[in-house]
């Protein structure tokens, strides 16, 4: 167990989809300004780090901002590579801690969503989970009984959070309140700091110890198991496609089918590229 050195800043990553409010809980935290994008796509599409002093100890703290999954600008693959490269590369492979962002606003917990929060367990593991923070943004798009449904949904459903909260993880909330949510973001901070310890999560592991590429990661299979399930679905729809060309005699069927077999072949080439670019070794330029 590592404690922290006087000088040395507590490294803190936010992680979650595009558009839950990761940059506006920094900005909340620290006074800075970092672009804020929309709920479909992430005006962070690189590894941002924002410094500040927490605390009446004034603890030099480093505030990680990461691109969203599930966005339209940047692949999940790509995402993925990047946290993983900083991780390894960039934080000393020491962390204070990791928030994960969820908007409660959210009517429905989707698919994709569902698949991010496994990556995210699994890019934690299950060891020093006291040092992670699931944190429930836009508090003020949705009416408060609603909003605190979904929250216990969020608490007790074991196919959401509730197996990292058994396991010492904290589910608070970020409301903006009065004062631009900051003194919300000071409190998800206090229960970072408790243990003041360094940590490493098990992606990290994984990827610095046990030598293990990307892919072979339990972060990284749930993406590439992913993509391989859809890639698999792509070609099975393109042969019925291609029998449907040749059977048809109505044309308004046949340009239709036509039409549905170019965006499946550009769907297949896409998912290739991300399975491809998926297993490169992260000093290798990512390129879609």
């Amino acid at each position: 167990m590592v404690t922290y050195l006087d000088k040395q800043p507590a490294i803190i990553a936010v992680m979650g989809a595009t558009g839950v409010g990761k940059s506006s809980f920094i900005n909340s935290a620290s006074g800075h300004r970092l672009a804020v994008g929309h709920a479909l796509d992430s005006c962070t599409q690189e590894i941002q780090e924002v410094r500040m002093e927490w605390g009446k100890e004034k603890t030099p703290v480093l505030l990680v901002d990461t691109p969203g999954f599930g966005g339209s600008s940047m692949s999940d693959t790509e995402v993925l590579r990047l946290i993983a490269k900083y991780l390894v590369t960039s934080a000393g492979t020491k962390l204070a801690g990791v928030i994960y962002m969820h908007r409660i606003s959210d009517s429905k917990v989707e698919g994709g969503t569902r698949r991010n929060f496994r990556m995210f367990q699994q890019l934690c593991g299950s060891e020093h989970l006291q040092q992670v923070v699931v944190v429930t943004t836009w508090w003020d798009q949705v009416n408060k009984q609603v909003a605190e449904q979904r929250e216990r949904q969020l608490r007790e459903s074991e196919a959401l959070f509730k197996p990292m909260l058994n396991g010492g993880a904290s589910l608070v909330r970020h409301e903006m309140l009065q004062d631009n949510g900051y003194s919300s973001a000071q409190s998800v901070l206090d229960h970072l700091f408790l243990p003041r310890v360094a940590i490493n999560v098990k992606l990290q592991t994984q990827l610095v110890v046990e030598k293990k590429p990307l892919p072979a990661t339990d972060a990284g299979s749930i993406i590439s198991d992913d993509l391989t399930r859809k890639a698999k679905q792509c070609v099975s729809r393109l042969v019925e496609v291609h029998e449907g060309l040749k059977r048809t005699k109505d044309l308004a069927i046949w340009l239709s089918l036509e039409a549905e077999r170019k965006d499946l072949q550009e769907e297949k080439k896409a998912f290739r590229k991300q399975i491809k670019a998926l297993s490169k070794t992260l000093n290798e330029r990512f390129v879609l």
